[in-house]
């Protein structure tokens, strides 16, 4: 990495914020069990089309939990700051007996940012290591509104009728569009395989402080040789503050007893 680079502000920010950058790049281990929280959202209408998809969808989600925690696996965060990746962080990962989600740093830690010795200077680094970590925090705080998502919003949504089945014949997928599931004017695309029991991509098109600062969420599924699903992409990209996560879920085996 360049010495620029190294001085940028942004990337010192980062460096400085463990605690919230966890918070936004560490949603992807919550993602399997999202179809378990849209499952969940059962409606009491007798005549809901979604109510013995939901249920098939419930059990699947279950069964894949429970698959899920006999795995281990990497998982690698990028973060870009003004279209410049910052070298990535990766972390091994596994859920311990009573069902946490453990995440053991792999390789050296980040050093602490050096700022500038000059009073001028250090002032101007230091304000602009504060701008970043609202925007990191802002982004973090959004994104913990949809992911995982939340079975009283989806099953709020279901009742006043809010989300919109679709069937795509020629790629085999169904489609479940959730109208203004969290704010006003966004929208979540939760994207299934034919049978609805398997959750392979979520779309999230939303904002930050307003419609004019989009953030986009999304989430891919794949799945492991014995059927197990699990996220093995996540990305966060907020354009207007040129910020982007991405974490990489890869390298799964079976855990250690």
């Amino acid at each position: 990495m360049s010495s620029s680079t190294k001085s940028n502000p942004r990337f010192a920010a980062y460096r400085t914020l463990p605690g919230t950058l966890r918070r936004a790049v560490q949603l992807s281990a919550l993602v399997p069990f999202m179809v378990a929280g849209f499952a969940t959202a059962q409606t009491s209408s007798p005549a809901s089309p979604l109510q013995g998809k939901i249920q098939a969808m419930q059990q699947a989600a279950a069964e894949n939990a429970k698959r899920l925690h006999d795995y281990q696996w990497i998982e690698t965060d990028t973060v870009t700051l003004n279209g410049t990746p910052k070298p990535p962080r990766q972390s091994l990962c596994h859920f311990t007996p009573d069902g946490k989600l453990s995440k053991t740093p792999i390789g050296s830690s980040q050093d602490s940012p050096k700022l500038s010795r000059g009073p001028l200077k250090r002032k101007i680094e230091e304000k602009k290591i504060a701008e970043v970590k609202e925007e990191l925090a802002e982004v973090g705080n959004v994104t913990s509104s949809y992911l995982p998502l939340n079975p009283n919003l989806l099953k709020q949504a279901i009742e006043v009728r809010r989300v919109e089945l679709e069937h795509d014949g020629a790629r085999g997928v169904n489609s479940a569009v959730i109208h203004d599931y969290a704010r006003p004017g966004d929208q979540v695309l939760l994207t299934m395989d034919g049978a609805m029991t398997r959750l392979q991509q979520i779309t999230v098109k939303t904002y930050l402080s307003s419609p004019a600062d989009p953030l986009s969420l999304s989430v891919q599924f794949s799945v492991l040789p014995d059927g197990t699903s699990y996220p093995s992409l996540t990305t966060q990209d907020a354009p207007a503050k040129r910020l982007s996560v991405t974490t990489v879920s890869a390298n799964f085996t079976r855990a250690v007893p």
